[in-house]
């Protein structure tokens, strides 16, 4: 018998992962908007502003949404 406990495998733990979300088609697919030269850089104290490629919406407020509990959500949703 060894003198160490084999130690018991924890249960996977899934790490999130937060994406932006388009708040008007909720669309994931964004990209940081360059429209106005200075807008992408935050040195200066400016927002970023992002830009939805789906519906053109252009914002500096995206929500983020973990993309796990997205899927695990349309996975019930389908069901």
């Amino acid at each position: 018998m060894w003198p160490f406990k084999k130690k018991k495998k924890k249960e996977k733990e899934i790490k999130p992962h937060y994406v932006k979300i388009c708040p008007r088609c909720h669309s994931i697919d964004i990209q940081i908007s360059h429209q106005g030269g200075l807008s992408g850089l935050t040195a200066l104290g400016l927002p970023t502003v992002y830009r939805c490629k789906n519906c053109g919406y252009r914002s500096h407020a995206f929500p983020e949404i973990d993309l796990n509990e997205m899927k695990r959500k349309q996975k019930i949703k389908k069901e």
